[in-house]
């Protein structure tokens, strides 16, 4: 045979590889217009036809109809007429009128003489993967969209960069493709064996993601969260790597000027973190000196560890961390208590912080040791005293401001009981609408002195009652016996008067 001679098939040969192309492949045949000639059963079953109902049909019915008036379609059969042969994927038409994707040739038959006399089609149903594809296709134009892509060979040098990632970088694509990635990075960096390795793995088929730090075509900095993803073949070799990228340099800014701001207060103040439960995070050096602590002494326990055993029993204490649970912020004046038992003022604010969508998630309170201060203005109220006025015969009254600790009430009975005895009043008017501060410890003092009144036989009316007052004497379930209490000074005066009026004290004797 000579070298140019083509092999040749014995008449059953080719009877058997046309039976095997029948058992796998959807085969029909049309005449030279279109019509329908015979289908085998993988083409009736793939389009849900009988054999009757396809043959002496034209092609059209399988097609589309929009597609079948347009010229592209007479072409295509013209084409077919004169013996051309054609191949492609179609999208055609099953008989309920579900899409199905063919990968298909349309191969003309001659005769003899070589004129073409009908068109056989060999097919393949590729609807699963075209869809599947058009799935991918079409999140792969998504992503396009929103984010910054670029592509890179193995070694990273650029293909291909969309318009996202040049309008953040400012380059034109004719100024990046061929050029190596590191045009984007700091020169410094791009000479490093940090550099080198991050390219050999990713040359390697390894994937990589976080925040990394590029220069833009100006110089400026610009800071990505990105992705590098290398393309596998269909042997699972790295062919290339696709780069998904987000821009956030602003946010990164903006971060790095609220990290800033957050260390400066760290620096400068007592910092504590809580959960909502009132259970201690993490607490600063700041705060840990203030206290004594060290820090896991603190961690795990409970806020009222810095508190009076006696608030924390109290319903204020408890709708106090209800209120911050809520997200509801707090400041002022606090009176806590140190390791070893000294009593701690702060000034402090205490912020819950929120997720994303509002929900507090834990509290934060940033606080400036105030005691010294407390103390002095402890001290200047101790000096200039609580005057004990003799305001009508029989009647004393003693307003009382500011803080009251066991000192200052002390100097506020031996002054009261020292007067009572000189004046011989029958009547003592404690007014506590001044009190900075109510807690545990002054109810007992306002209630000591006014009972020691009583004992000297004085009667003892204690004004400015006010209902937060009230509620902290209620719960320590102190008794006041024959103590009187009204809510305002004039309402106190009022009952003096009336009292004193049967003896002849008052204004008329």
């Amino acid at each position: 045979m000579s070298r140019s001679a083509k092999p040749t098939m014995t008449p059953s040969e080719l009877v058997a590889v046309y039976q095997a192309l029948d058992r796998a492949q959807a085969i029909i045949e049309f005449d030279l217009e279109g019509r329908v000639l015979t289908a085998n059963d993988n083409f009736l079953r793939l389009f849900g036809y009988d054999l009757d109902e396809v043959v002496g049909k034209h092609h059209r019915i399988f097609c589309e109809p929009s597609y079948v008036q347009t010229p592209e379609y007479a072409q295509f059969w013209q084409k077919l007429g004169r013996g051309e042969y054609h191949a492609a994927e179609f999208k055609r038409l099953a008989k309920k009128g579900d899409a199905i994707w063919l990968r298909a040739s349309y191969n003309p038959v001659f005769d003899e003489d070589g004129k073409p006399v009908k068109v056989v089609k060999f097919a393949s149903d590729v609807t699963a993967a075209t869809l599947q594809n058009a799935e991918y296709e079409g999140k792969v134009r998504a992503i396009d969209r929103v984010q910054a892509v670029i592509e890179f060979d193995l070694e990273g040098r650029v293909l291909t960069a969309n318009e996202n990632f040049l309008n953040i970088f400012g380059y034109g694509i004719e100024e990046v493709v061929g050029r190596h990635h590191r045009i984007f990075c700091e020169p410094g960096y791009a000479k490093t064996p940090e550099y080198a390795e991050f390219w050999q793995k990713l040359g390697r088929g390894e994937y990589d993601s976080g925040e990394f730090k590029r220069i833009g075509k100006d110089g400026t900095e610009v800071w990505l969260q990105a992705s590098y993803n290398p393309i596998l073949d269909a042997e699972g070799k790295p062919l290339k790597v696709v780069k998904f990228a987000s821009d956030v340099t602003a946010a990164k800014l903006q971060n790095a000027e609220y990290e800033g701001k957050v260390r400066a207060i760290d620096r400068a103040q007592a910092v504590i973190e809580f959960d909502l439960e009132g259970t201690v995070l993490t607490a600063n050096e700041n705060f840990l000196h203030i206290f004594g602590y060290d820090l896991d002494e603190v961690v795990g326990k409970h806020h009222r560890i810095f508190c009076e055993p006696s608030y924390v029993e109290t319903l204020a204490y408890a709708e106090f961390w209800q209120k911050l649970g809520r997200g509801e912020y707090d400041h002022g004046e606090f009176k806590r208590i140190g390791k070893d038992g000294t009593e701690i003022w702060l000034q402090a604010s205490y912020n819950p912080i929120f997720d994303v969508e509002g929900r507090p998630l834990k509290v934060v309170k940033f606080a400036s040791d105030i005691t010294t201060e407390v103390e002095k203005r402890s001290l200047a109220l101790l000096e200039m005293s609580t005057p004990v006025t003799k305001i009508w015969e029989g009647v004393l009254f003693a307003p009382i401001v500011g803080i009251v600790d066991s000192k200052r009430a002390v100097d506020i009975m031996s002054k009261a009981l020292s007067t009572i005895e000189d004046s011989r009043a029958q009547t003592l008017v404690l007014d506590i609408s001044g009190v900075a501060v109510v807690d545990t410890a002054v109810a007992n003092h306002l209630i000591k002195i006014a009972k020691a009144a009583v004992l000297m036989g004085c009667k003892t009316i204690i004004s400015g009652m006010s209902p937060a007052i009230a509620q902290t004497i209620a719960e320590l379930g102190i008794d006041l016996g024959s103590i009187h209490t009204t809510a305002t000074i004039e309402t106190a005066l009022r009952e003096t008067i009336t009292a004193s009026a049967p003896s002849g004290r008052g204004r008329g004797a």
